[in-house]
């Protein structure tokens, strides 16, 4: 995409958009760093309706989930009968973030997760300096392949299975958690969708993903979120509800399903099949050099488990040291 198309495209969604953003922050976080969605003495589920009289909200609710780094919006409205639904789906997205999360850093739960493949690939972070990763692999094994031409090395890898609309739903789902409340009533069925823990339950979905790379060291190194719902004024035959989260090198973005605006005069399919789906530019895009972000389109509306999926990552360095001996203290 080159300047000028990313220009029209930021433009066509501030004429036909209100934006919604939202900064979470990941390092260094203090008590006044700490969001809360709701009331904590007036508890109502907003995915399921439920009351405190009719449901139990024990639980901590991370709006956001905590594998991406979320550690500071916290949710008053999440039932714990949901929370258990909603962490089957964060599982999912965990599996398909795996070598990623592992690669480029990215803080979860417990800290940076370290990827183990049966292959003998190994991928940790090393705890004495924040900035460096430790690599095992076998000698000649092909998952790591350098290129001494330019000073780089490609490693390559493979997601866990996971399912993929289980891991759309779990974006879509931190889409309703951070609506504004005058928003959700057009969502109600979305509301329904998301926690049926069967995924084939509704049929064809259309679950399509941009999926954004931004090189370097972590340019995005907060959790950084856009909604964006379709003013009504709006003749554009757009999704009403849009939503885009960045952390990491990544941006993910993902429209709402079965918003009533977008169903109102058709059935589902035929509705969704004749939307338009325009990318939502990064705020680095006008920035970087052209080609310099990589954009994917994907399809994530299958309800089968994805197995044996490769990826792969390129790092550029200035000088290597390769250890032939390494003693795993772990």
């Amino acid at each position: 995409m080159n300047k000028n198309e990313v220009k029209e495209h930021i433009r066509f969604y501030m004429d036909n958009y209100n934006i919604y953003p939202r900064t979470l922050k990941t390092e260094n976080i203090g008590n006044r760093d700490k969001q809360f969605i709701g009331d904590k003495n007036k508890r109502k589920c907003r995915f399921c309706g439920k009351e405190k009289e009719e449901t139990t909200f024990k639980k901590v609710a991370h709006a956001i989930p905590e594998l991406v780094g979320n550690k500071v919006l916290i949710s008053f409205e999440e039932c714990d009968e949901c929370n258990k639904v909603f962490s089957k789906l964060e599982s999912e997205l965990a599996n398909y973030l795996s070598f990623e999360r592992s690669t480029t850093g990215i803080r979860g739960k417990t800290g940076i997760p370290t990827y183990k493949h049966k292959n003998g690939l190994r991928i940790e972070h090393d705890k004495e300096k924040s900035n460096r990763f430790i690599i095992q692999d076998y000698i000649d094994s092909g998952n790591i392949v350098d290129d001494a031409t330019d000073n780089s090395f490609t490693i390559k890898g493979e997601r866990f299975p996971f399912i993929p609309m289980a891991v759309y739903k779990c974006f879509v789902k931190m889409a309703l958690s951070i609506m504004p409340k005058h928003y959700l009533p057009y969502f109600w069925e979305t509301f329904e969708w998301i926690r049926e823990e069967d995924h084939s339950q509704h049929g064809k979905v259309v679950c399509k993903v941009f999926e954004q790379f931004i090189p370097g060291g972590k340019p995005f190194a907060d959790i950084e979120m856009f909604l964006a719902i379709r003013k009504w004024e709006s003749r554009e035959k757009t999704p009403f509800g849009i939503f885009l989260i960045c952390f990491g090198n990544f941006c993910y973005q993902v429209y709402l399903p079965f918003a009533g605006p977008d169903t109102i005069e058709s059935e589902l399919e035929e509705s969704q099949e004749t939307l338009k789906y325009l990318l939502l530019p990064c705020k680095y895009a006008l920035v970087l050099p052209e080609g310099t972000i990589h954009t994917i389109s994907k399809d994530f509306s299958s309800s089968e488990k994805t197995k044996g999926q490769t990826i792969d990552i390129t790092y550029s360095y200035d000088k290597k040291e390769v250890l032939r001996e390494f003693k795993n203290e772990s």
